[in-house]
């Protein structure tokens, strides 16, 4: 399907403002809450991901290279965040002096799987390894709920604005690529469960 200039840098737009919308208030409920608002397996491939499509395979999209550096900057604070609080979420089981190793190594882990298989498969633009890490992004929101039995460092907004701001390029890239259009219709299912859970959570009163 055809997608005119002017649809494809308003959809281009939308999901950069949406997912910055997303990046503010998880920043916001991180400090408020002082824990850190995004699974860290999902913080690791996204910061990879932005630093990656920012400065090493620069997209040729002068609009989607921009909200790349945004988007970035935004990442480069809640992992801040999470280096700050996350030693408060560690499991009580495993010793304290693993936080920062295993948090290397998970940082490392993500670079390298997106940096090779961007490469491995020509996908330079990141299309590909953004949805596939945008479904494991929107399962492990819904785990860390669970996990949490509260909205510490999570809100309606988050929710709402992350389904749309991954709604946007599902609606631009997968009419033409079917395997897209099943990743992003897979975020999609997940993120409509994961905004009614918060509103759930929400109705309880687990806000803390």
């Amino acid at each position: 399907m055809k997608i005119s200039p002017e649809l494809n840098f308003a959809l281009t737009v939308f999901s950069g403002l949406c997912w910055t919308v997303v990046y503010v208030l998880i920043i916001y409920r991180s400090f408020k809450d002082k824990t850190y608002g995004m699974p860290f397996w999902a913080l690791a491939f996204n910061i990879s991901w932005e630093f990656i499509f920012s400065a090493v395979f620069k997209s040729t999209d002068t609009t989607q290279l921009i909200v790349n550096h945004v988007w970035l900057a935004f990442d480069i604070v809640i992992v801040i965040c999470y280096f700050v609080y996350g030693r408060k979420d560690w499991s009580q089981s495993v010793s304290r002096a693993y936080f920062y190793p295993y948090s290397i190594l998970v940082l490392v882990s993500a670079y390298l799987f997106v940096y090779l298989f961007s490469v491995e498969f020509h996908n330079t633009d990141g299309m590909y390894i953004a949805f596939i890490q945008n479904v494991m992004m929107s399962w492990l929101f819904i785990a860390m709920l669970q996990r949490r039995g509260s909205l510490a460092g999570q809100s309606g907004g988050i929710a709402i604005f992350k389904l749309l701001g991954t709604l946007a390029p599902t609606i631009l890239y997968g009419p033409d690529h079917p395997f897209v259009l099943f990743l992003g219709c897979c975020c999609f299912v997940a993120d409509c469960i994961y905004v009614v859970m918060v509103i759930h959570f929400k109705k309880a009163g687990a806000n803390t």
